[in-house]
């Protein structure tokens, strides 16, 4: 699943293509490519879906790559929160 995802970063934004690249019953991985290169976010939403917990919050755990600012991270994970939302009401995920 590739898309695309809109950050506000230092004051700037930016956007950013993401894909899914893999995906257990427990989470998944998306990874967000950068001019630099890419970094890798892990969430919990199948576990989550899978036992019926659907209002309860998306933990975005960055597994791989590195950030300047913890600002960049919690952007960039709200970004991956709104798209794959936006995804599950587009019934794509």
């Amino acid at each position: 699943m590739k898309g695309e995802i809109t950050v506000r970063i230092e004051g700037f934004m930016r956007r950013y293509p993401v894909e899914r690249i893999y995906a257990t019953p427990q989470f998944e991985h998306f990874r967000v490519l950068g001019r630099n290169g890419s970094i890798v976010f892990q969430s919990n939403r199948p576990f989550l879906r899978s036992h019926g917990l659907k209002l309860k919050r998306i933990d975005w755990k960055l597994i791989e790559g590195s950030l300047r600012s913890m600002s960049a991270k919690d952007a960039l994970a709200q970004s991956l929160d709104d798209y794959v939302k936006r995804l599950e009401k587009e019934g794509k995920l």
